[in-house]
């Protein structure tokens, strides 16, 4: 094997630098990758009075890597937070399993699921009423709720308007998140509040507020059915 290790400010002899020049050219990601490494090759600007047109593309290169490198780390970042949340719902859902009847769903609803979904409110709206007395979380709405908010949509995220924020949670709140219920024939509505305004944006995925949604959806059907 050749050493490539040489004093400080030696070169390499003609037969190190053609195993380096062929190592570079089969792998060129070294140097891209590299971006100090790849300043340090490209050199500096020429001397004042001459246009470099080469340090203008190596420089815009430059920047480009690292924008690309800022955008992975953020698409990275964004990854794992998706999978957090989705472990997290997934055992909200398991959790939602556990309850035996409405009120302890209710209780659930309010008190457990906004830390395990990362809001402040939870709500769940049923048009008519519900055969609770007393309760947090769960309750009756008038005919016509869901489709005033959410139109012919299925779910909705985005901000939250002050007097729908008071209707729904009673207080204000920045951003929420809809989705649409359908328990043994009668509409209703499950309602994720934050205070951010950003947390729920326009054209954020659904798909696990979707997915809780359709877990208490099939609960609820179990028991006023039964009712």
């Amino acid at each position: 094997m050749t050493d490539f290790t040489t004093q400080p400010g030696a070169a390499p002899d003609a037969m190190d630098r053609a195993m380096l020049r062929q190592m570079l050219i089969e792998n060129p990601d070294w140097v891209r990758e590299d971006t100090e490494l790849l300043s340090h090759i490209a050199g500096a600007s020429a001397a004042e009075g001459v246009a470099d047109l080469g340090f203008v593309v190596r420089e815009k290169l430059l920047h480009e890597v690292r924008t690309l490198k800022q955008r992975q780390r953020a698409i990275a970042d964004h990854a794992r937070s998706n999978l957090a949340l989705l472990a997290r719902t997934q055992a909200f859902v398991l959790s939602l399993m556990e309850c035996n009847d409405l009120d302890a769903l209710d209780y659930t609803l309010a008190w457990e699921a906004p830390a395990a979904l990362g809001v402040e409110k939870v709500r769940l709206f049923l048009e008519g009423g519900t055969p609770m007395i007393v309760s947090e979380s769960i309750h009756a709405c008038g005919y016509g709720l869901a489709d005033e908010l959410l139109g012919d949509e299925n779910d909705f995220t985005g901000a939250c308007a002050p007097r729908t924020s008071r209707t729904l949670y009673g207080t204000d709140m920045g951003s929420h998140a809809l989705c649409r219920i359908d328990v043994s024939g009668r509409t209703g509505l499950l309602a994720l509040a934050a205070s951010e305004a950003d947390q729920f944006h326009s054209g954020q995925g659904t798909e696990i507020l979707n997915f809780t949604a359709r877990a208490v959806e099939r609960l609820l059907d179990r028991w006023l059915s039964a009712t």
